[in-house]
This record gives C-alpha cells, structure tokens and sequence, in this order.
C-alpha cells in the first residue's frame, strides 16, 4: 500500500506542478486583456464619444450610429474585463482577504441552502502571498463543504491570537481522513496541502463519519516555528455528537464540522 501511496503523490505532484504553469500562463493573458486590450478600447470609446459629439449637430444620423458603435464598445469592454477575472480571479490582491472572504459567502449563499457564517477579526492580517494561497484553500474546502457534506451550517473564522488562524468547519457528514490520504479519489486534500506548504501555512484536516469536519489553517510569523511539509498527515479532532445522519464519504477531500462561533472572541460578522 505504501508503495501506492507513494505512486499517487509523484503522480499528482507532477499534476500540480502542471497546474501551477498554467495558472502562470492565464495569469500572464489575464494581464494582457486588462492592462493593453482593455485600455485600447477604453481609448477608442473615448474616440468615438468625442466624434458623436462633433457630428451631433451637423450629421445627426453619423452621432446616433456612433452612439450605437460606441454602446457596442461599451459591452465589448465589459466581456474583456470579465474574462480577464475568470482567467485570473485574484481578488485578494486587489481587495483584500476579509473582503474576498466576504464576496466568497456571499457567492456561496446563492447557490446552497445551508447556512455560511463568516466571522472575522479586524486585527488578523496575512502577507499577501499567503493571503492568496489561504483565499484558495477556503474557496475549495466552502465548496467541498456546500456540495458533499450535505451540512446545514458552515462557518469560516478568521482571527489572530498568538498565530493567525482561518478556519472553515461544518456540521455535515464529515470524512475519514486516514482512508483520504492513503486512497485519495480526487486531488482535494493533496492540492491544500501542497498548496499551504508552498505558501508557509500549516494544515491540519480534522474530521470523522458522521461529525462534521473542520479544515484549519495556521500562519506563524516566527521562523522558528515552520510550517509542516506537504507530507505531514492531517490530526482527526475528539468525536463531538453528531449532528448530521452516518456518512457517506465525499467524492473528494470534503470540508466540514460543528464548532461554536462563542469560542472565537474578538471576531465580529460582515452585514
């Protein structure tokens, strides 16, 4: 089995590696649309709005075709600049974690019936690489948690006390994690963990059948506390009473558990 174990993480290393060049490469035409395509026609609408303003009271018909070139213009824009998010949606960057955080939940709540709380402390600060590598792991374990662990609350809490920690938890049916990891059925839990490891945080995946599952992760500012390798196999929590029907596991490395929003001081919820 180890030697199994062993096969399925070169193999999927070699994936995520292949992964990682792409996200490059969308990144880089992502930058190319927003920063040189969607300025050119920036620019031209501009053109346009100042020649429908020359002809508007000697050609009035050329002003109202240059109207409708330039309402064209206008949606043309807009297409660019949405495909320039879906080819690199860094929203952390732009605006923040918490703010990212908040227009995550809000995306989620449209889509699942279950009830998503986001708790977090104003104090709590990540380097923003890190931020971006958390932001990702959070938007993978919401969407384990809303589409496998048939939950009926998940809570993401971010705060800051002697390290900086962000967790996402539920109430559903949860997961073995030993079974995950020597026999994962998709790239989930292997891509969190090469992905926290890659940006200095701690991951830890506690979870049991029938009890919900709580993916935690841990930032310490202090070189003398790294963080563990990608190896490093996720703790599984105390059983707490279960609040969802037995388990049947999830399809992939699936986010979940029950935890009091009471045991998280200093953290206050987005409007």
């Amino acid at each position: 089995m180890g030697e199994n174990v062993l096969g399925t993480e070169a193999v999927a290393n070699r994936l995520l590696a292949s992964l990682a060049q792409r996200d490059q490469q969308l990144h880089h035409v992502a930058c190319v649309l927003h920063e040189q395509v969607g300025q050119i026609l920036t620019v031209v609408g501009l053109q346009i709005d100042l020649m429908r303003q020359d002809c508007a009271s000697r050609f009035p018909e050329l002003s109202e075709r240059a109207l409708e070139a330039q309402q064209l213009l206008e949606k043309a824009i807009e297409e660019v600049r949405q495909l320039s998010y879906q080819l690199n949606p860094d929203i952390v960057q732009r605006s923040g974690l918490r703010y990212a955080l908040d227009t995550l939940v809000g995306r989620f709540r449209e889509s699942t019936s279950a009830t998503i709380r986001l708790l977090t402390d104003s104090k709590a600060h990540l380097p923003p690489p890190v931020a971006s590598a958390a932001f990702q792991i959070v938007e993978l374990a919401l969407d384990n948690a809303a589409r496998h662990s048939q939950a009926d609350l998940i809570e993401i809490v971010f705060q800051q006390g002697s390290d900086i920690r962000l967790e996402i938890r539920d109430n559903g049916v949860g997961f073995d994690v030993s079974k995950e990891i020597a026999a994962p059925r998709g790239l989930g839990l292997l891509w969190m963990r090469h992905r926290a490891a890659s940006a200095g945080l701690e991951l830890l995946v506690e979870s049991r059948p029938g009890a919900g599952t709580n993916v935690k992760l841990v930032y310490r500012s202090s070189s003398s506390q790294p963080a563990p390798s990608p190896s490093a196999s996720p703790s599984l929590p105390p059983s707490p009473s279960p609040s969802a029907p037995p388990a049947s596991s999830p399809s992939s490395a699936s986010p979940a558990s029950s935890s009091s929003a009471s045991s998280s001081p200093r953290l206050s919820s987005p409007p």
